[in-house]
């Protein structure tokens, strides 16, 4: 058992280690009872970000004994090997200055594109408050280090000139410089980046995107304490967009070429591809556009496949198919059949039976039988499946005939008159059918031996 004595002792004891201990928690107490502050230091190389050990910090400030006393040095301290130390038991309400020094090591020089010596920047001081603990990030550059300049642009699809918002740009480590990265995300500034502190002259400039497997490596050089500015064209890959034409109910694809087209956001046209129609009974016909470019991830845009065609027929009334989209390199995307529907007009056909030359041995047919003959004729439009109607047969050998709705634009005629020969507009550059127009053409009919 302990004696009186024994206790007592331990008593005081108790009370001693709990007077430290309440010190350290309150950060220190001067002997006036104000608590005091703290400045912690973190200090780096400012190229590689690497920690600097053996780093002075010199604090300097106003004599402690005075609010107004002269400028003294009030602390020098030494980083360790991770480039921190902390100065602790600062008193407060006081403006202090903070120096580095380390041998080879100097501060960084003024100028944009260098980071500041500290962050915070302190180079004006900085005021301590009562019972606070400042973190102070400092910077040294080595003084045998090359000069730094900035590399800032936009990353960009090559095709569609849009913004890559999910893209990493970042330089090749060289020398005692590692890599400085930024990325594209920048709600204010889709697409744009900017590397500081990148060494002087040539330099290595990398983009990682992710869906794109091409190696991005460009070769940039860069103005000691100056800036370039250089965008980076991502060239997308392409892909495959197939589909279908289709003729409207109760008509075929009239002959002539069908052009096929990929518009960005319905407006830029990136990719084309032509078909050819020679048959007038074809009423459906594929298609296959090759090299579209990708839709990269983080755009917003699509495509839309319209279809035109020299032969009369127009797009269907939705305008073609849109929303479309390539998100792959090598993907191929099957579209909905786009169905072609004709503007129309009307073409009036006159056959006329000029007099009978007797010098030539013909058969001669008469007016009456002619007359017979008139409504067994028929007439044909290339590319049309139309029925001609027998309108009426004027004063002296004139029979007309009705072609409604047929489809606008260049095309053939063909007349069909029994006993006499196959009358022909040829290639059809002289027969047009007008939107919403009747057209009027005249042809002769010559009475054919034999028949």
């Amino acid at each position: 058992m302990f004696s009186y004595k024994n206790q007592r002792l331990l008593l005081v004891l108790t009370l001693f280690l709990s007077t430290v201990f309440l010190y350290g928690c309150n950060g220190g107490t001067s002997s006036s009872g104000v608590t005091e502050s703290s400045m912690r230091f973190e200090i780096r190389d400012i190229t590689t970000k690497a920690p600097l050990d053996n780093v002075n910090v010199m604090i300097s400030g106003p004599d402690p004994q005075s609010d107004n006393g002269p400028v003294s040095i009030l602390r020098q301290l030494k980083t360790d090997s991770r480039g921190k130390v902390t100065a602790s038991d600062l008193p407060p309400d006081r403006r202090y200055t903070v120096t580095l020094s380390k041998e080879g090591y100097q501060n960084p020089p003024a100028g944009a594109n260098v980071q500041p010596q500290f962050i915070p920047d302190i180079h004006d001081g900085v005021v301590v408050e009562q019972g606070k603990t400042y973190d102070i990030i400092g910077y040294l550059i080595r003084a045998d280090s090359p000069a730094t300049g900035t590399i800032k642009g936009y990353v960009k699809n090559r095709v569609t000139g849009e913004p890559i918002t999910n893209a990493t740009v970042f330089t090749s480590p060289q020398n005692n410089f590692a890599s400085i990265i930024d990325t594209t995300d920048k709600p204010s500034k889709p697409g744009y980046y900017e590397l500081s502190n990148v060494p002087s002259g040539n330099n290595t400039l990398n983009a990682s995107i992710p869906g794109v497997t091409a190696a991005m490596n460009y070769q940039v050089t860069v103005p000691g304490n100056g800036t370039i500015e250089y965008d980076i064209l991502v060239d997308p890959g392409n892909g495959t967009i197939n589909g279908n034409i289709l003729a409207a109910a109760n008509e075929t694809l009239a002959p002539g070429v069908y052009i096929v087209q990929v518009l960005r956001n319905g407006t830029d046209v990136v990719a084309s591809y032509q078909k050819s129609v020679t048959d007038i009974t074809t009423a459906s016909t594929d298609f296959s556009v090759a090299n579209v470019p990708v839709i990269m991830t983080g755009s917003t845009s699509s495509y839309t496949v319209k279809i035109t065609s020299d032969s009369g027929h127009m797009i269907n009334p939705a305008g073609g198919i849109s929303g479309v989209v390539l998100r792959q390199s090598g993907q191929t995307v099957q579209v909905s059949p786009i169905t072609m529907q004709s503007e129309k007009g009307t073409i009036l056909v006159t056959l006329y039976h000029a007099p009978i030359d007797l010098t030539q041995n013909l058969t001669h047919v008469s007016e009456a039988t002619m007359s017979t003959m008139a409504p067994q004729a028929t007439v044909s439009v290339d590319g049309a499946i139309i029925e001609s109607m027998f309108v009426n047969e004027g004063p002296t050998r004139f029979y007309r005939y009705r072609l409604n709705n047929v489809p606008v634009g260049k095309r053939a005629i063909r007349v069909n008159f029994p006993g006499h020969g196959i009358v022909s507009s040829g290639d059809g550059a002289n027969v047009n059918a007008v939107k919403d127009s009747e057209v009027s053409y005249l042809f002769t009919l010559s009475e054919s031996s034999g028949t």
